[in-house]
């Protein structure tokens, strides 16, 4: 039976099952990324400060050197829209993990999601060295635990699904091509891996057509 393309929508929508393979494919997300952290790092990461490793599944990181600034690892990869999923905890006296995308050079920072003990925030960056807080609120985050994230990039809207909730924000910043992600945030101070340490782990970025 040739079905035209309106009783084929009627038909769809009484049963989502009755879909062609050629049709469910078509909707389904395509994995750009998997990182499993069992070996070392590929030289797509690029750029980094303090100590990071990657063994058994886990990326590990902590403020290490002179400088005084916490762990940053960054990994090079153009995209747009994505769908991002990962694990993060914090040890010792680690305060917040943070998820920074960049632009290419001279762009720079264009949005980085900051996850911490005491607080959410979802950071844009509209220009160069010009940072502008999306959302910011409160929170209470457990030491030690692992705490699942994901991301979703599509068009000017950020959605993230963490710690039981879900929070949403807009602007055109968004929308920016992405040259680079990376994992950061504080981990505990300059005494290095005896302060506090990063982890990460389950990487997997996906885009949905």
């Amino acid at each position: 039976m040739n079905l035209t393309p309106s009783l084929l929508a009627i038909l769809l929508a009484f049963n989502p099952a009755a879909a062609s393979p050629a049709q469910t494919q078509a909707t389904a997300s395509t994995t750009v990324l998997k990182e499993n952290f069992t070996s070392e790092l590929s030289q797509d990461w690029f750029w980094g400060l303090g100590t990071w490793a990657a063994q058994k599944g886990v990326l590990r990181g902590f403020e290490s050197g002179p400088r005084r600034h916490g762990p940053v690892k960054v990994r090079r990869l153009a995209f747009r829209e994505a769908d991002i999923r990962f694990e993060f905890r914090l040890e010792g006296r680690a305060s917040f993990a943070s998820f920074p995308m960049d632009g290419a050079a001279p762009r720079g920072h264009i949005l980085n999601v900051v996850m911490g003990r005491r607080s959410f925030r979802i950071i844009a960056h509209p220009k160069k060295g010009e940072s502008l807080d999306l959302l910011r609120e409160d929170i209470t985050l457990q030491s030690g635990d692992w705490h699942p994230v994901r991301l979703s990039l599509k068009g000017d809207e950020i959605r993230v699904e963490f710690n039981g909730k879900v929070w949403s924000a807009k602007h055109p910043v968004v929308a920016e091509l992405k040259a680079s992600f990376g994992f950061g945030g504080d981990s505990g101070g300059p005494e290095g891996e005896r302060a506090g340490a990063l982890e990460f782990r389950h990487f997997e970025m996906s885009h949905r057509p």
